[in-house]
């Protein structure tokens, strides 16, 4: 076969030794994406050689291969195919633990990161190889989506075309390693910018991905009537201020009613008035405001869960988003309301309970490390060893009074400030962000709080020089061209971030059943009868994972254990 002018020779694997670095790729059976595949080829190619090998000899294969670098252009996908043919369980456990298998996808994203400063939208290995090698992939519809007529078909009777496919997909797979990994090299970084945390993550989040969560359509329904009849009142509340148009559709009427109001809200390029809930907050006193954000708000919870069905729901996680958190969607339980009923949908089988374990105050902890590391001195670091309430102490500078005097209210304004100014956020995007804690300042009173905040935490006046441009984790991984808040936010964000993907891996190769991730919350499924049991090592695994990257921080953290997603 020809791949980019060159010839290379399809054989068939007869024991023979290969390279030191192996692309592997696999062609499967179609089935939904929550089931694993039937495994019909297994292609590989060290730069010189191109074997296809028997699925009666993939296991003896992979055990002759051991200690060879192996690379896969979706390394989830194809080890969860391959698992089946493995009689040693830890075949490929040492290999992913010593850092001996790459994935090209992610590479790809974070050498995108590194350089660009936005992870790719596009990472398939056809859009990767174009982008890489100028070489396009013939993704022949009938070829692709026919392989599973040839499961369990000898690989001498597999037509020439389907064997050429997967051939040209395991070249560009190592073609593409090799690029990336010269990309790598170039960015003066010796830990691959974290590609093996991500790649930790990705195989935990696919099978967190595969397992789903429990979901009770019956006390879906019911709410969503509620939500309904909610909504009918919200809008005859609306109304009354002339607008008559529903949600959809009704900028003409919603400018009308703004227009009279005198509200200064901004204008859109359109000449519209904002929608954006940031801009209404500032007025959310206002009647009608206050009634039109109540009315956005349920009524994107209505279309979340018309979009659930089925008595277990499976969310699609995102291994890596700029700051090097993981994002989520279909649906997006990531960003479930508060609201306890809501939340109270998703549950546990029966004869099992949900283990719902979040790490506390975890970017304060992983921005002290960073400061730390960096500086060499954090008042906040010592702060969290000697096991004090950071809101608690930070509120004492602030309002003069003993930590044992302080009040809640005072603990949730330090909260605002502890939370809000690490971001670099100023003062006037500051006092909206403080409303969500349920504080409302003035320019004064939130200058005076930020001011207060360096006194407190002395070493953060170093940490919030600078300006827009890249910033690298302590784990290794570059953001390139940030903004001043990005620059801020990535270095804790995407440190917390990379430590909770080590405990999802770590919790997975311990046997827990993993069923949701919320960036510093990790909800597994366990029996009833050692819940108690199980939260303890869950508890131990999480804070000893974390520490893996945060070393010198206290890390703590907190159970719930619930037959629903409620605390």
């Amino acid at each position: 076969m020809i791949f980019n002018g060159e010839e290379y020779t399809i054989q068939f694997w007869q024991g023979e030794s290969l390279g030191r670095v192996l692309a592997i790729d696999t062609e499967t059976t179609i089935v939904p994406f929550t089931e694993t595949p039937d495994l019909v080829t297994f292609q590989v190619f060290d730069g010189e050689y191109l074997y296809y090998v028997d699925r009666s000899l993939v296991g003896d294969f992979l055990k002759k291969h051991v200690t060879r670098t192996l690379v896969f252009a979706n390394a989830p996908f194809d080890i969860d195919v391959l698992r089946k043919f493995m009689e040693d369980k830890y075949l490929l456990k040492e290999q992913i633990e010593r850092d001996r298998i790459y994935d090209i996808n992610i590479m790809y994203r974070l050498v995108g990161l590194a350089t660009v400063g936005d992870v790719p939208r596009k990472y398939s290995l056809a859009h990767i190889s174009r982008e890489l090698l100028g070489v396009q992939l013939d993704k022949n519809e009938e070829v692709r989506c026919n392989f599973e007529n040839y499961s369990g078909v000898p690989l001498q009777e597999i037509p020439k075309p389907f064997l050429e496919y997967g051939a040209a997909d395991v070249i560009a797979t190592f073609y593409c390693f090799t690029r990336l990994r010269l990309e790598t090299s170039k960015l003066n970084t010796t830990t691959n910018l974290s590609h093996h945390i991500q790649l930790l993550g990705a195989l935990a989040l696919n099978r967190m991905y595969k397992n789903g969560i429990g979901f009770d359509e019956e006390r879906a329904q019911k709410l969503l009537t509620e939500l309904n009849s909610k909504l009918e009142v919200l809008h005859a509340k609306m109304s009354a201020y002339g607008f008559v148009k529903g949600i959809k559709g009704n900028q003409a009427a919603y400018n009308y009613v703004i227009e009279f109001s005198g509200l200064p809200l901004p204008k859109t390029d359109q000449g519209d008035y904002s929608m954006k809930e940031s801009d209404l907050e500032k007025y959310s006193d206002n009647p009608f405001i206050a009634s039109f954000l109540d009315y956005k708000r349920t009524e994107k919870t209505t279309f979340f869960i018309r979009k659930l069905e089925g008595s277990r729901v499976h969310p699609r996680y995102d291994i890596l988003k700029n700051t090097g958190r993981t994002g989520c969607s279909s649906p997006n339980i990531q960003q479930l309301p508060r609201d306890g009923d809501i939340r109270s949908m998703f549950k546990a089988r029966e004869g099992n309970t949900l283990l719902i374990t979040d790490y506390s105050a975890i970017e304060l902890a992983t921005l002290a490390q960073h400061v730390y590391t960096n500086y060499g001195s954090s008042v906040m670091r010592n702060k969290i060893n000697d096991g004090a309430d950071l809101h608690k102490y930070y509120a004492s500078v602030l309002f003069k009074v003993p930590e044992d005097k302080v009040e809640k209210w005072q603990r949730q304004a330090a909260k605002a400030a502890n939370f809000g100014f690490p971001g670099g956020l100023g003062i006037e995007t500051f006092i909206q962000f403080a409303k969500g804690y349920d504080l409302n300042v003035g320019e004064h009173e939130a200058q005076k709080m930020k001011d207060t905040w360096f006194e407190a935490f002395p070493e953060m006046k170093n940490y919030m020089q600078g300006e827009e441009g890249s910033v690298t984790t302590l784990t290794g991984r570059i953001r390139a061209n940030t903004t001043y808040c990005a620059e801020k936010n990535t270095p804790f964000q995407g440190l917390a971030a990379d430590g909770a993907k080590i405990a999802l891996y770590n919790l997975m190769d311990a046997g827990f059943e993993l069923v949701g991730f919320v960036h510093d919350e990790i909800i597994t499924e366990v029996p009833e009868n050692t819940a108690e049991e199980m939260r303890r090592l869950q508890e131990e695994i999480m804070v000893n994972s974390m520490s893996l990257v945060v070393p010198d921080v206290k890390i703590s953290v907190e159970s719930t254990i619930s037959p629903r997603y409620c605390k």
